[in-house]
């Protein structure tokens, strides 16, 4: 049988600030199929979705399961979900886009997923017991975050009043610019830089307090993909954990085929 004619035998979503991605995979965890589309508000992702999955072999039947931003803030969007696609498709559980990261670099077991980008977070422990440290979005930003980087960005270039007109996408989208004038040698945004990184250390070592042993850190958001950012964000943290063993990953997998997984196995983490 064709690789196009397979039936889906799970499919996973992740409906993130700007993309949503959708993977099928097989029984044997192999990949099917896989789309991408602009992220569009929630009460239009069924629609959607049932026309995409309708379109995939098995994809009505297949179990389901749509992890999605402000699962954890927004309690009504996963009792929507299931009554908009009750009959439709086979909806399992709707979780984070957290959760399925975390599962996506440690495949259900524990361990401290940093996300660096527009807020600032560490998950902590393992699908349905995760600790939340950080994440709390004050007028400033999360301190580290993207969004607090970019708010220092514009208050270097004294138009810090205009960031109260910004979404949290756009204040952060000037962390970059930041991280170019340090990179470039600007000696205040140096500081900024590094009381950045020193700030998700502190993070993580919060996070990493109520256990022993070796730390596991799984590293995703924007700010991570920025080299030199990253580097000197690992050296503080492996400063601030000094005497535990530290180690650094990156998800093996996409988040959407992580969700998959899950569906697969029946639960979140199970």
């Amino acid at each position: 049988m064709k690789k196009g004619t397979r039936k889906a035998a799970a499919v996973g979503v992740d409906r993130g600030g700007t993309w949503t991605r959708v993977a099928a995979i097989d029984a044997r965890l192999r990949p099917l199929r896989a789309a991408r589309f602009r992220t569009v508000p929630l009460r239009s992702l069924p629609k959607i979705l049932t026309g995409l999955l309708n379109s995939w072999p098995g994809g009505p039947e297949a179990p389901l399961v749509i992890a999605t931003r402000g699962a954890f803030s927004r309690e009504w969007k996963k009792p929507f979900l299931f009554k908009a696609l009750k009959g439709r498709l086979n909806l399992r559980d709707v979780i984070s886009d957290a959760e399925a990261a975390h599962y996506a670099a440690f495949r259900g077991g524990p361990g401290l997923l940093l996300i660096a980008g527009t807020g600032a977070v560490v998950f902590s422990g393992k699908p349905g017991a995760f600790r939340k440290t950080g994440g709390h979005n004050p007028v400033s930003g999360d301190p580290g975050s993207g969004r607090w980087l970019g708010r220092q960005y514009l208050k270097l270039r004294g138009r810090l009043r205009e960031a109260g007109a910004m979404g949290h996408g756009r204040s952060a989208a000037y962390a970059e610019r930041l991280l170019r004038l340090a990179l470039g040698g600007h000696g205040h945004a140096g500081r900024l830089a590094a009381q950045a990184q020193a700030e998700l250390a502190a993070l993580v070592k919060e996070a990493a307090s109520g256990s022993r042993g070796p730390v596991r850190v799984a590293l995703a958001g924007g700010l991570i993909k920025n080299f030199h950012f990253k580097s000197g964000f690992m050296k503080a943290a492996r400063l601030g954990l000094k005497g535990r063993k530290v180690s650094f990953l990156e998800a093996a997998l996409p988040s959407e085929q992580a969700a998959a997984r899950i569906a697969l196995a029946g639960g979140c983490g199970k």
